[in-house]
């Protein structure tokens, strides 16, 4: 179910405190509005009382689909929680849950996501039935070829489903400090699909590159650099 409860929260215009209700859990299933809310970027966005201005509040978030038997977790980077100490406490909360799971049960999906528009490219891709880590590979591929114009130090690379088409993938690098939208890059849809096959013949590659519940191509670059 979704759940919501109240936060004193400041304003970041005129730092005026205010209470207001804020979501942390979102059930697609018994609550659909509120992934329109989501995905139109009006979820948690509050209108300052005292100067008006409008702001999203950025706080932790369980997204569930039943339907896709899927949980998406969104836990924002802060300066308290670095993106290496949210990953390994999410890694033993989910060794801990499923330990607890009884063997009958089959586990759902869980992933990691930290930043919003994460969060709604996945949602894009689970529902386009696309398979999250061949488009990590395809993603990490297009970094690595085109490393000056694509670092993962300064951009995010995302998957646009909307624009995509039959014949080609449609990418966009987001500014990480601006978060601006900047230039699309293309990729040929039958080379994911051959891919998506290789994945079949031998998922295990994939997995060992993209371990998750963080899959992320960006992380691994951006790890693969902190160890150089």
């Amino acid at each position: 179910m979704s759940k919501s409860k109240p936060f004193n929260i400041q304003c970041p215009s005129c730092r005026m405190q205010q209470d207001v209700e804020l979501y942390d859990a979102v059930n697609i299933s018994t609550n659909p509005e509120l992934k329109k809310l989501l995905m139109e970027n009006h979820l948690n966005r509050v209108g300052c009382i005292g100067c008006e201005a409008s702001f999203r509040v950025d706080m932790p978030l369980l997204y569930t689909d039943p339907q896709n038997n899927v949980m998406i977790h969104w836990i924002p980077e802060t300066a308290e929680l670095t993106k290496d100490q949210i990953i390994e406490d999410f890694d033993k909360s989910l060794e801990q849950l499923n330990e607890l799971l009884p063997p009958d049960v089959v586990a759902p999906r869980v992933r990691l996501v930290l930043s919003r528009v994460e969060l709604v490219e996945l949602i894009f891709m689970i529902e386009a039935n696309m398979n999250q880590r061949v488009v990590e590979y395809v993603k990490y591929s297009i970094y690595t070829r085109n490393a000056e114009k694509t670092d993962p130090e300064k951009f995010r690379l995302l998957l646009n489903v909307q624009d995509s088409t039959d014949e080609e993938l449609c990418f966009v690098l987001q500014n990480v400090e601006t978060q601006e939208l900047g230039k699309g890059l293309r990729y040929g849809r039958s080379a994911y699909q051959s891919m998506c096959e290789l994945y079949e013949e031998a998922p295990e590659e994939f997995v060992e590159m993209f371990p998750g519940p963080c899959i992320s191509a960006r992380n691994l670059l951006l790890e693969d650099l902190a160890d150089a």
